[in-house]
């Protein structure tokens, strides 16, 4: 039974993950999801009850897998922010290579909602590898919440601002490092070595890796072209 339901889940999220890329988080309907997953929305709610729990498990599955390649890929840091930084500025040049996650992070984050949902999952994760005796939950909400807000704006937008991802990463990071207490001088040391570090590494093969992890995300194979 937990086999066939963990095929039924997976299901439902690649459904989900299609479905929110094309037409938004506020348009998809459950309906909808459950229809593209050959289900009734009945049975949909047994296993996601809401549209915010569908967003909030891929949100979660989403950021376990990255960052567990960066830890696997990358050399180790002495300042675990360095990591934090490293990631972020990744994780959003991965987007400009592919176009359905980034449109999928892009029409969910738009909602204020889920980006809320985006920002708490987080929180949540920063708190489980810096451990609770680095940063208090209040240090590391405010920072999360204030910084991303504003970062977010810049994502959302960046063609119309013409900027790239390694701008709104920079604010991003510095917002978040400076409400954590960090001095001038250390922000510039890890926003420097950021962005020599992500240089460094494969976006298809992160790509790739989150494709080969990630149920959702798996690319159905292309038929062979006629002779």
């Amino acid at each position: 039974m937990a086999v066939r339901n963990d095929r039924r889940r997976e299901e439902i999220l690649k459904a989900a993950y299609e479905l929110l890329a094309e037409k938004g988080y506020r348009m998809a309907a459950l309906s909808e999801i459950a229809a593209k997953s050959g289900i009734n929305k009945s049975l949909l709610q047994h296993y996601y009850p809401a549209k915010s729990d569908i967003i909030k498990a891929m949100f979660a599955e989403l950021l376990e897998v990255s960052f567990s390649y960066i830890e696997n890929t990358s050399e180790k840091k002495d300042d675990f922010m360095q990591e934090i930084s490293d990631f972020n500025m990744f994780f959003f040049k991965a987007l400009e290579y592919d176009y359905q996650m980034k449109q999928f992070m892009t029409v969910s984050i738009s909602r204020p909602e889920v980006l809320e949902i985006w920002i708490e999952i987080i929180c949540e994760w920063l708190r489980k590898y810096c451990g609770e005796n680095t940063f208090s939950w209040l240090q590391v909400r405010t920072a999360i919440g204030y910084s991303m807000t504003g970062s977010m704006y810049l994502f959302l937008h960046e063609d119309e601002l013409g900027i790239d991802y390694r701008m709104f990463c920079r604010r991003h990071m510095v917002s978040i490092l400076e409400m954590l207490g960090y001095n001038s001088g250390r922000i510039n040391e890890i926003i420097s070595s950021t962005e020599v570090n992500i240089m460094k590494m494969d976006v298809d093969d992160y790509l790739n890796w989150c494709r080969s992890q990630i149920c959702w995300m798996a690319q159905e194979d292309s038929p062979e072209p006629a002779l």
